[in-house]
């Protein structure tokens, strides 16, 4: 069928999926106002895959000449690494720059699972074959692949196998010759609009007794028994009731948060990565950011160009821009802005070649940049709530300014040298939205664990460093200058 478009993609939203939000059954969930303006700006992606001057970054030729999506397409050099950051950092500009979720980091298991196909192959032939059938066709159509990762887990100090409810991870129920008997339940942001889901096993000790937990597999989300309950609109009446003039964010990029729940949901064979397979699951668990934190940057670079935008407006209306103490402050939100560029430049630099020959961003720098973007962020949204002050949290609304008998005041007292009420307040409301607001407070909570928590992202930096040549610098400084030139051990190491 080709590529959709943003009017293919709203269309196929309507496939009869069970969506449950308030309480209630969703009948249309592009036409409903929690999910309308998201499912607007997926939408709008969709059609960027389609204009021409986006052709190189978005998309790419296939063997048969037709063209890919390239939010699937595995990187086979450094070249494709930088189209993948290009691809990735239109949608941000274009589109939205706080969307963090929209399908081109999710894909990541499935390039695991190419470049490992001879380790696949060696636990079933039929795993990798599943694998490469849907990237194919994800590359072709440009399906919307969203996560399945999170589990409720329950009572964290036991193991998945040890729990009262055995459903509190998901877990394969049963094998059969049609496929595999799911049962449990996901975290995932975006499922409602999104069209499949790689299920993947959680955080876990990945030992015999988990064995029934050890699955990964695709999901279509309109599947039997798969049930989406939906959190809160973080407004009332979902996004598309809040006024984009009080709420900039939240009126456009309300990311719906969802627990997908997998009612005995029978997977094809053909959709099933790997079965009860524990080996698999800790190789998944531990590749699977290899290419992942490289959109996870992406996303951080352009949050942090949007919190210096924010400064320098503030700053700026209300005249504070000269006062060093503010300036300081400013340019503490430009070094996080370019120490983040700085770490995505770099792991592209120092891109790595894997055992199947792919091309994947420096794996050490990569885990210190995320590592650095989900401790510091919250730390960047204070610097700009610093600069705002507190007026940011004391605004009025667009029917205060429009109202013909307070309107004269709000449009007096808010307005400030050259600059009118209207615009100050645009500025502060989009403060407001990024450091006060349930959408800031929602952001950051994202931030610190959507890329899984700050001790995984230390593990699989310690992993991935070089610690041999650390190891051998030190050592070689620990001998006396005749024995490191007889044993090359300096030479070693640099």
């Amino acid at each position: 069928m080709g590529l959709m478009t943003g009017a293919d993609y709203r269309a196929s939203l309507a496939d009869g999926r069970k969506v449950w939000l308030d309480g209630a059954r969703v009948a249309n969930v592009a036409s409903h106002p929690a999910f309308s303006p998201m499912v607007d700006a997926v939408a709008a992606i969709y059609d960027l895959h389609h204009d021409p001057v986006h052709a190189e970054a978005m998309t790419f030729a296939l063997p048969d000449g037709a063209r890919g999506s390239r939010f699937y397409k595995i990187p086979e050099s450094r070249r494709d690494l930088e189209l993948r950051r290009q691809m990735t950092s239109t949608i941000l500009e274009r589109i939205g720059p706080t969307m963090d979720r929209f399908g081109d980091e999710t894909v990541s298991p499935l390039f695991v699972v190419q470049d490992r196909k001879a380790w696949f192959d060696r636990f079933d032939p039929r795993y990798a074959a599943a694998a490469a059938h849907w990237l194919d066709r994800l590359q072709r159509e440009n399906l919307f692949l969203t996560s399945g990762n999170t589990d409720p887990k329950g009572d964290r100090s036991k193991q998945p196998f040890e729990q009262k409810d055995p459903d509190l991870w998901l877990r394969v129920v049963r094998e059969t010759d049609a496929g595999i008997v799911i049962r449990g339940a996901k975290f995932e942001t975006g499922a409602p609009y999104a069209h499949v889901a790689f299920v993947k096993p959680t955080v876990g000790a990945w030992i015999e007794a988990n064995r029934d937990y050890a699955v990964a597999c695709i999901v279509e989300l309109n599947a039997p028994g798969v049930r989406h309950l939906c959190r809160a609109p973080l407004t009332a009446g979902g996004a598309a009731q809040a006024d984009p003039f009080e709420y900039p964010l939240t009126a456009r990029y309300d990311e719906i948060d969802t627990l997908i729940v997998f009612d005995d949901v029978l997977v094809p064979w053909e959709n099933v990565i790997f079965s009860r397979t524990p080996e698999l699951a800790a190789m998944i668990r531990s590749e699977f950011a290899r290419w992942a934190a490289h959109g996870f940057l992406t996303r951080c670079l352009a949050k942090a160009e949007l919190l210096v935008g924010a400064a320098l407006l503030c700053a700026e209306q209300a005249g504070t821009l000269g006062i060093p103490a503010v300036r300081t402050k400013v340019t503490e939100l430009m070094s996080f802005h370019k120490t983040i560029q700085a770490f995505l430049h770099a792991s592209e630099a120092a891109c790595e070649t894997t055992e199947s020959g792919f091309v994947m961003p420096n794996q050490a720098i990569q885990n210190a940049g995320r590592i650095y973007c989900t401790q510091t962020y919250g730390q960047a949204v204070t610097t700009l709530r610093d600069i705002a002050g507190g007026q940011a949290v004391m605004l009025p609304s667009r029917a205060m300014l429009d109202n013909p008998e307070i309107g004269a005041d709000i449009a007096k007292y808010f307005a400030a040298g050259a600059f009118g009420a209207e615009e100050r307040l645009r500025t502060l409301h989009l403060v407001r939205d990024l450091t006060a607001s349930a959408y800031a407070g929602r952001a950051q909570a994202y931030q610190m664990f959507a890329e899984t928590p700050v001790f995984a992202q230390q593990a699989a930096l310690y992993a991935t460093y070089d610690r041999d040549r650390a190891r051998a610098l030190a050592q070689s400084l620990c001998q006396p200058a005749d024995e490191r030139a007889a044993d090359g051990v300096w030479e070693a190491a640099e």
